[in-house]
């Protein structure tokens, strides 16, 4: 079997982070929120606040769309929703949730808009959606390039394993050809990386 030392090789195994793991788990809350969780219970029908419903719906950034969900669960129980009720509640709602901070919060995460906001704050919220977005954009890029480096880096540690099992160099040849190109390739990787962190770095004041 043929020795490999793999001391020049530069770097370890690049994984996902845990800044990467939360932002995965909170764009899923977000889309919960703005689109699908569940709605109302037999019994929360049956006492329902129509307005206090449509506020918490606008104040989450959900449309007023959710009501066909809250009228589809309560139907079980043969209640129909009060439309004006719940519209009223959402407009109130939907200013709680149309601040510029807050539209900046829910880009960072992934936010899809629904088109709740009303015309006097959605120019200033879209803004700030529109900045938070374009850092979890950046966000994402990253965490392709670590992801993609792992995947390299799995590559390098299959070849260099079956080079160290070959009988002879004559075998070993093509696995080391395909680990220079791999690692050739990891290098652009790595210098990729760094470009896009220092782009997501700027991008947040932090130089």
């Amino acid at each position: 079997m043929i020795g490999f030392d793999r001391t020049g090789q530069g770097g370890g195994v690049a994984t996902p982070s845990g800044r990467t793991v939360f932002r995965m788990v909170a764009l899923c809350a977000v889309s919960l929120l703005a689109a699908g969780c569940a709605s109302l219970t037999p019994d929360e029908c049956l006492h329902a606040d129509w307005r206090a419903i449509g506020h918490e719906d606008g104040a989450a950034g959900r449309g007023v769309e959710r009501l066909a969900d809250h009228r589809s669960a309560c139907a079980k129980v043969a209640v129909t929703p009060d439309f004006t009720a719940y519209q009223a509640g959402h407009a109130a709602g939907a200013r709680v949730f149309c601040h510029p901070a807050n539209g900046y919060r829910v880009g960072r995460n992934g936010y899809v808009y629904t088109g709740i906001c009303p015309a006097d704050l959605e120019p200033d919220f879209l803004a700030a959606l529109e900045e938070g977005l374009f850092i979890h954009q950046l966000e994402l890029d990253v965490d392709a390039v670590v992801n993609e480096i792992a995947g390299v880096d799995y590559e390098i540690d299959e070849i260099v394993e079956d080079i160290e099992d070959a009988e002879d160099a004559t075998l070993a040849l093509p696995l080391f050809r395909d680990l220079g190109r791999l690692e050739a390739k990891r290098e652009a990787l790595v210098e990729e990386l760094r470009e896009r962190e220092h782009q997501l770095r700027a991008h947040l004041g932090g130089g």
